[in-house]
């Protein structure tokens, strides 16, 4: 499986540092609690479903953190 987080959209201004952010999380924070970051975020854009951006944009937001936390639970 791919990295969910990463992929040619994400390389501009989140690659301040000539690399992705989520590589240094992944280095700082245990898997547990990247998956809890990610089921918070998946929550997070699930509960402001249509009240901030277009609902298909949040609802591709969750799946992409829903897919970052399978991608822990099974990859890592």
């Amino acid at each position: 499986m791919e990295h969910p987080l990463i992929n040619d959209d994400s390389s501009g201004h989140y690659g301040l540092f000539g690399h992705q952010t989520i590589d240094d999380f992944e280095k700082l924070f245990t898997k547990e609690e990247l998956m809890a970051w990610a089921k918070i975020t998946y929550y997070k854009y699930m509960f402001r479903l249509g009240k901030k951006d277009a609902v298909d944009k949040d609802l591709k937001k969750m799946r992409t953190y829903e897919d970052y936390y399978n991608y822990l639970k099974e990859d890592k």
